[in-house]
């Protein structure tokens, strides 16, 4: 097409062809088609501004009638259209700074359309326009309009992703441990400075790479195996590895690693932590032990620094209580959880109360502020957290503060808590705070067998308190012991109504215990009735409950209700045994 054709009534002879009108319809149907090509509306005028051609798609621009776009018609009666119209910015491209009357407004939009190229872009609140106008050396112009509105979307989201991922640079080099990220191919595609200086690589040799080219054949497998289990699984997990950080030697290290982002689009960060690990961890670099849901507790002392530590939860949330206690567990922390103020207060002055201390309060960022002036009060550190945040932040956090503090001195073999009908609540549990179970030996027993007695055996000096406060809430008489063997000992002195038994029991284990009650309580005519205590509701821990002679199985964070409720059900008449005992 050797250049546009001129409106009807101009003079215009037409080479190569003998049916003008043809080659016009031809003309027409390929602007028509270029338009619907490339999703835009075309406007094609001669060196006398009248229309030549206008496509289809121009209405959806310029919403005018369509005897406006006929051919022959003056560019200028088109624009002047659209200003009485009220649509200048659609018709210009642009919004005028100033207020023009209708002749300098279309005195400037001609002008415009006569400028060699001119290109502006509009938005009208919803839609994206870019206006380009061009001007031939033949005098023809035209001006195309195209929807750029998913385009300019593209570069928001492109704009809004780059300040992303800076901010995310910035998090990750301000963070106090070493972190790297890995893609559905475990290649790196973020470290931070931390973990470049503690490796001694730089970050534009390590990104784009894979942790082979980072850490040792055997620590990177074990990390490789581990990154392909929380990539497909999307379960968090977190293990202990002896790495050679900042060119020392070989110590454990906690790695932590969990999946982050969408389906499809999946990231794999790690954390190192330090965990202080002991000489056998060094020397022994086979025996290395992750740490997962199921086993925490086996791990647990891997971490000097953190044993006979003591974390508080306080928290209302059932799902942030439950993740912190899991991770508070694989770290090997004795921990319970309050729900409230009057829970916390409560707490606090029964800790008081027998000497124990809180080392860290750990308290939900939803609760209410007097939690934080309680724990003020009595000056117990604590930290505050979201729920989202308990599975990334939450061991490091731990590490950081508990690391910090001087190792706690070794806990005495153990020490009970008893009510004794003789004694005040208070005077009981003063009492309890001094005694030394295992200090006493196999001595005769002083009081008579009290059938309304509870028994409770629990070695966690926090379950402990947490024990004594609901049953002495209750109103039931009881006696804690802190291992296997002087359950079975209080078992045969005391003959108690029932048995709290925690299944982790130091020595002889509470599975253990309960099967040896079972074979004691045959020379006896009715056997006591056992409640098994677990902290997981594992399916294989409940079936070891049931098959070592247990009649029911209660759950950690412990509920009075619950524990009301498991106690009465299988001793209905226990309260009034208490009143006649």
């Amino acid at each position: 097409m050797s250049e546009f054709p001129q409106a009807p009534g101009q003079d215009r002879r037409w080479q190569g062809s003998d049916n003008p009108s043809a080659e016009a319809s031809l003309d027409a149907a390929l602007l028509d088609a270029v338009s619907e090509a490339f999703s835009s509306a075309f406007i094609v005028y001669d060196r006398n501004d009248h229309l030549i051609f206008a496509s289809r798609s121009v209405r959806q621009f310029l919403p005018l009638p369509a005897s406006c776009f006929e051919p022959g018609t003056r560019l200028r009666d088109v624009l002047g259209a659209a200003y009485d119209a009220g649509l200048r910015q659609a018709a210009s491209g642009q919004s005028d700074p100033v207020a023009l009357n209708r002749e300098e407004w279309l005195t400037r939009q001609i002008a415009a359309h006569w400028k060699e190229r001119h290109e502006v872009q509009s938005c009208d609140g919803k839609r994206w326009t870019r206006y380009s106008k061009r001007r031939l050396s033949s005098g023809f112009g035209f001006c195309v309009m195209s929807d750029i509105t998913e385009q300019k979307r593209r570069e928001e989201q492109w704009r809004a992703d780059i300040e992303r991922v800076q901010l995310t640079e910035e998090i990750l080099d301000n963070l106090a441990h070493p972190v790297f990220v890995q893609d559905r191919n475990l290649q790196l595609v973020a470290v931070n400075k931390v973990f470049c200086s503690a490796v001694a690589v730089g970050a534009d040799n390590a990104l784009g790479g894979t942790i082979n080219s980072v850490f040792e054949p055997e620590i990177a497998g074990r990390l490789a195996t581990v990154s392909r289990q929380v990539l497909e699984t999307g379960i968090t997990s977190s293990l202990i590895l002896p790495m050679r950080l900042y060119g020392d030697p070989p110590r454990s290290i906690l790695v932590h690693v969990q999946r982050v982002g969408k389906p499809g689009r999946y990231l794999v960060v790690a954390s190192l932590g330090e965990v202080g690990g002991t000489s056998e961890a060094s020397s022994h670099p086979d025996e290395q032990a992750p740490l997962s849901r199921e086993g925490g507790s086996e791990h647990a002392g891997l971490d000097g620094r953190l044993a006979g530590r003591k974390a508080l939860l306080v928290t209302g949330d059932r799902e942030f209580e439950a993740c912190a206690t899991d991770i508070l567990q694989l770290l090997g922390l004795d921990s319970c959880c309050v729900r409230d103020d009057h829970e916390l207060d409560a707490f606090l002055a029964v800790a008081r109360s027998v000497g124990v201390t809180i080392d860290l309060a750990i308290v939900d960022v939803d609760l209410d502020m007097r939690c934080l002036e309680l724990l003020q009060a009595v000056d117990v550190d604590y930290v505050t957290l979201q729920s989202c945040d308990i599975a990334s932040d939450l061991a490091f956090t731990v590490l950081d503060r508990m690391t910090a503090l001087q190792p706690a001195p070794l806990p005495v073999d153990d020490w009970e808590i008893t009510t004794e009908e003789s004694l005040a609540p208070s005077a009981a549990i003063a009492e309890a705070g001094s005694r030394d179970v295992r200090a006493e030996g196999p001595a005769p027993v002083a009081a008579p067998p009290t059938p309304s007695l509870v028994l409770v055996a629990e070695d966690n000096e926090i379950n402990k308190i947490v024990f004594s406060q609901i049953l002495e809430g209750l109103g039931y008489a009881y006696r804690i012991c802190a291992d296997g063997e002087t359950a079975l000992r209080l078992y045969s002195e005391l003959r108690p109504a029932i048995i709290l038994m925690d299944v982790t029991l130091p020595g002889i284990n509470g599975f253990e215990a309960a099967r040896r009650i079972r074979q004691m309580a045959q020379e006896g005519p009715v056997p006591t009735p056992i409640i098994g205590v677990l902290a997981q509701a594992f399916d294989r821990d409940r079936e070891a409950c049931f098959a070592s002679g247990m009649n029911d199985v209660i759950l950690k964070p412990l509920s009075p209700d619950v524990l009301d409720q498991a106690i009465r059900r299988l001793v209905p008449d226990i309260a009034s045994l208490a009143s006649t005992g």
